[in-house]
C-alpha cells in the first residue's frame, strides 16, 4: 500500500514536470496601427541604377501612385497590411548630384523620400540586420528537454531510495 503511494505521488510529480516542460505557445506582439514609411533600398546610386521603393502601414489594398518630383512614374496596390514595393530605374541621363525626390501617394497618406545621383559610387559593407535576440526554438527545446530528464532523474532516485527504505524497514 506504501509503494502505491509513493507510485501514485511519482506519476503525479512527473506529469507535472511533464507540463511544464512542453513547449509553451509563442507571444506575439500586439498590432498597433502601424505608422506609414516609405524608404528607398539604395539612397545614393549612379545613373541606370534600379531602385526598390518599399512602403509600409498605407491603406491596405489601396492604389498607390508613386510619382517622382511631381511627374507621375506608376502605380502599385498594397496588400492586406498596407505594404508594397516599386522598381524604378533611375535614366542613364541624369546628372552627377541630382536629387530626385519619389513620393507615394494613396489618398490618405502622402510620404517622400529622395535619391541622389552620384557618378562614381563608393560602396561601403551593406547595412546589416538587427541581431536576433533570445533563444532560437531549438535552443529552447533542448534546454526545457535537458531541464525535464535531470527532473524524472531525480524522481527516480527518490523513489528508488524510498523502495529501498521500505524494503529494508520491512
Amino acid at each position: 500500500m506504501r509503494a502505491n503511494r509513493s507510485l501514485r505521488v511519482l506519476s503525479s510529480l512527473l506529469i507535472a514536470l511533464l507540463a511544464l516542460a512542453l513547449p509553451a505557445t509563442v507571444a506575439s506582439a500586439q498590432t498597433y496601427p502601424s505608422t506609414p514609411t516609405l524608404t528607398v533600398d539604395q539612397p545614393v546610386v549612379p545613373p541606370c541604377t534600379t531602385i526598390i521603393l518599399t512602403g509600409t502601414g498605407f491603406l491596405p489594398n489601396t492604389l498607390v501612385t508613386i510619382t517622382v518630383d511631381g511627374k507621375v512614374i506608376g502605380t502599385v496596390m498594397t496588400d492586406d497590411t498596407g505594404s508594397y514595393t516599386f522598381p524604378y530605374t533611375i535614366s542613364c541621363s541624369e546628372v552627377d548630384g541630382a536629387v530626385l525626390t519619389f513620393t507615394g501617394n494613396d489618398g490618405t497618406n502622402i510620404l517622400s523620400v529622395s535619391v541622389t545621383i552620384k557618378a562614381t559610387v563608393t560602396t561601403t559593407a551593406a547595412p546589416g540586420t538587427l541581431p536576433r535576440t533570445g533563444a532560437s526554438d531549438t535552443t529552447t527545446f533542448l534546454l526545457r528537454l535537458s531541464i525535464l530528464l535531470v527532473a524524472v532523474g531525480g524522481l527516480i532516485v527518490v523513489a528508488t531510495r524510498r523502495r529501498n527504505r521500505d524494503h529494508a524497514d520491512a
